[in-house]
């Protein structure tokens, strides 16, 4: 390490992930240790070791506080930009009681109070343009922090915030025309909060609200933004999304009653929506090129879109145990896809969607009329309960899409062996215009493509 050049060691200390390394690297050369005080980007974890250890009386002693770590690192570094502090994923999952002794007490991992954090923020933020606190929820879930009223008094130039797992106040929040990305993760806040960040984050480009809790009739209304994802954890009886200039919306929630959406931009959509809303109000979507549909009940929430002539990429998913509705009417089928989406040039059907076209198909069949004269490409995701009954389906529906080259099937990973290759080698024989691709999926795993499609 000694022979690289200063510029390249401290661009070396900069990529590192846990700053514990940096604190080897202190010892392990006075190069190294000079120029460590001088890195930008501090990444500073409590794992779930450091956590045991901490709690076990054997080794308890020996642990350095984690909050004396986190000042020590931060108040000795002088050309600070970006800041990671967190507690490791695992440590969410512990309970309250901990072999008697109750975690909720203590702050000891309580990374958002602002007594913590004002020891040291004020004297840092000159330089910082990011900022990351994972807190440890246990500690910090039931009392509420004033954090942001802190650092939007310091932090004049900070670019991007992500806080997660805290409980957050308002109070005493400062605009702050800088910041143009904004992170909240298993958050609580009220709709009065959420209307106060609307009103002092007026630069942002970037949202991502994941678990938000607390929110009854929530609304979002930032002019500049550009890519929003929003996880709605409870069931709030609203939800309004009001961004002229969003291009991309990754929305997930159970039923809301009520949906509105101003979104004129929009060219990428991802709905994730148990139930379609009693009312759904929608601009046109005249630019969106990618849609996404995870529902229960995909039928009726098509009918509640507005005209999809733009849309090129089509995936849909339902939850796998489909049953058919006694309305045929609520039965999403292809004759139904291809009006509300007349111009797809990719279709990807994940299982549950694949099951019940499946299923719809057997009952009323493929009917002619309106098909999909520009699809070229269908990825699907196959169960294969009766392996002549997804044959004829299959072949029905090369038969219904035309112009379709290019077909990727994934069988599931439980269908035995020579079902899969008996489906394989009569879809490529009945279909030897198609170029085939083969591969297997299974629950919680990356899906695995076959070589050579056999």
């Amino acid at each position: 390490m000694d022979v690289l050049p200063s510029s390249l060691q401290l661009e070396i200390l900069n990529r590192l992930n846990d700053s514990t390394d940096l604190a080897r690297c202190r010892i392990a050369s006075k190069t190294l240790n000079n120029l460590s005080y001088d890195v930008r980007s501090l990444n500073i974890l409590c794992s779930f070791d450091r956590y045991l250890k901490s709690r076990a009386p054997e080794t308890q002693s020996q642990i350095t506080p984690f909050k004396l770590i986190v000042k020590k690192l931060l108040l000795n570094s002088r050309n600070l930009e970006s800041i990671s502090i967190r507690v490791e994923d695992s440590l969410r999952e512990i309970s309250d009681d901990d072999d008697g002794y109750h975690l909720s007490e203590s702050d000891d991992l309580y990374l958002t109070v602002v007594d913590f954090v004002s020891e040291w923020l004020p004297k840092i933020a000159v330089r910082l343009k990011s900022i990351s606190i994972v807190d440890f929820w246990i500690q910090s879930c039931w009392r509420g922090s004033k954090i942001l009223s802190l650092i939007s008094s310091c932090c004049n130039h900070l670019v991007e915030l992500e806080l997660k797992n805290a409980w957050l106040s308002v109070e005493g929040l400062k605009p702050m025309m800088m910041l143009t990305n904004l992170t909240l993760e298993f958050i609580r806040l009220d709709d009065k909060d959420l209307d106060k960040v609307n009103e002092c984050f007026p630069s942002l480009r970037v949202l991502n609200l994941i678990g938000v809790g607390g929110l009854n009739e929530p609304k979002i209304h930032f002019l500049h933004l550009k890519t929003c994802q929003w996880t709605v954890s409870n069931v709030p009886l609203s939800l309004t999304i009001n961004t002229p200039n969003l291009m991309e919306l990754k929305l997930k929630c159970v039923k809301p009653r009520t949906l509105i959406l101003n979104a004129p931009l929009l060219s990428s959509l991802h709905l994730s929506i148990e139930k379609a809303s009693e009312i759904f109000e929608v601009e046109k979507f005249l630019n969106l090129k990618y849609l996404q549909i995870e529902s229960s009940d995909i039928c009726n929430l098509i009918k509640l879109l507005p005209e999809c002539n733009a849309v090129e990429k089509l995936v849909l998913d339902s939850p796998k145990r489909v049953e058919l509705k006694s309305d045929v009417r609520d039965n999403v089928n292809f004759e139904k896809l291809t009006s509300a989406f007349p111009n797809v040039r990719s279709l990807v059907l994940r299982p549950g969607a694949w099951s019940e076209l499946e299923l719809c198909f057997l009952v009323e069949g493929l009917k002619s009329g309106n098909n999909w004269k520009r699809l070229k490409q269908l990825t699907a995701h196959l169960v294969v309960p009766n392996l002549e009954t997804t044959r004829y389906f299959l072949s029905s529906l090369l038969g219904f899409c035309t112009t379709l080259s290019d077909v990727a099937m994934l069988v599931h990973h439980d269908v035995a062996s020579d079902v899969t290759r008996r489906l394989i080698s009569s879809c490529m024989g009945d279909c030897p215009r198609i170029r085939w691709k083969w591969g297997m999926w299974k629950e919680g795993q990356e899906d695995a493509w076959l070589s050579d499609g056999i």
